[in-house]
């Protein structure tokens, strides 16, 4: 199978689902899923987390979460876009 990143051939068990949104966020498979090698999958959640972790660790009301939820959204597009 082909990450979704970095587009290297790697082994079925050797890939990661990701989600657009984390589930640690709220997120769901419907948010949408790729799959990552090891490195591009801790890439990947490294940017995600730095958008996202505070709200859930400080307690912000949901206004604020769907915000940071938007903001994983557009992490997502520029991480896979800059391949």
């Amino acid at each position: 199978m082909e990450c979704s990143k970095c587009k290297e051939d790697f082994e079925e068990r050797k890939l990661e689902c990701s989600h657009d949104i984390p589930k640690y966020m709220g997120g769901t498979d419907l948010d949408g899923r790729h799959w990552l090698c090891k490195k591009c999958h801790d890439n990947y959640e490294y940017e995600v987390l730095k958008v996202g972790l505070m709200s859930w660790i400080m307690q912000l009301p949901e206004q604020q979460k769907q915000i940071f939820k938007n903001s994983a959204k557009i992490v997502k597009g520029y991480f896979f876009k800059n391949g």
